[in-house]
């Protein structure tokens, strides 16, 4: 259960979007409901999320997944980890991958340097600061041009956005796929 509820109308177009992602995956999306609470929200999470978090980028899908996947555990969203591991199932990605993303530095046999180059970055570009090393740019250059830079940066500031959505509010996993929900790093 979230830490506030839904306000009790939902706007028209927030319950349209949430029929049409409840359709598709077999629940509602909590945090679109909880953006009802101000008319023009769940307009602005449909857009963005069709533009930068659906979107078709350069970047290998796979790759993408990891990277927002990596985000999503980093910052303890156990609703983002969830959908972001049926993501991968419904692509029929490994799963093997997915689900131990968190290790991608100590397992070089598992992940390619693409990936591993696109993970350190996601890692970085994740923390409070943002700032990434002049290294970890170096690498992520041998293996991306700058558009597909981009779409990587535009995947782990989205992926942030939800993140910084959902864990506050304590919105839960849906059970999506079956991940190991996360416990909050600290409660004040």
């Amino acid at each position: 259960m979230s830490r506030i509820h839904p306000p009790a109308r939902q706007p028209w177009l927030g319950s349209l979007i949430n029929a049409l992602l409840k359709k598709q995956y077999g629940k509602p999306f909590p945090a679109l409901e909880l953006l009802g609470h101000h008319p023009l929200y769940p307009l602005g999470y449909g857009v963005f999320s069709s533009i930068f978090g659906l979107g078709k980028t350069k970047v290998p899908h796979p790759t993408k997944l990891l990277v927002t996947q990596l985000v999503a555990e980093l910052n303890g969203c156990a609703f983002c980890a969830d959908l972001g591991k049926r993501f991968a199932q419904d692509a029929k990605h490994d799963l093997e991958k997915i689900s131990h993303v968190l290790e991608f530095a100590s397992r070089p046999d598992v992940y390619s340097p693409l990936e591993r180059a696109a993970l350190q970055y996601a890692l970085e570009a994740t923390q409070v600061m943002a700032r990434v090393r002049d290294t970890t740019f170096a690498e992520l250059q041998k293996h991306f041009s700058e558009r597909e830079i981009l779409e990587l940066t535009v995947a782990v500031a989205t992926e942030n956005f939800y993140n910084r959505l959902n864990a506050p509010l304590e919105i839960e996993a849906q059970g999506f796929c079956a991940v190991p929900i996360f416990e909050l790093r600290s409660k004040t």
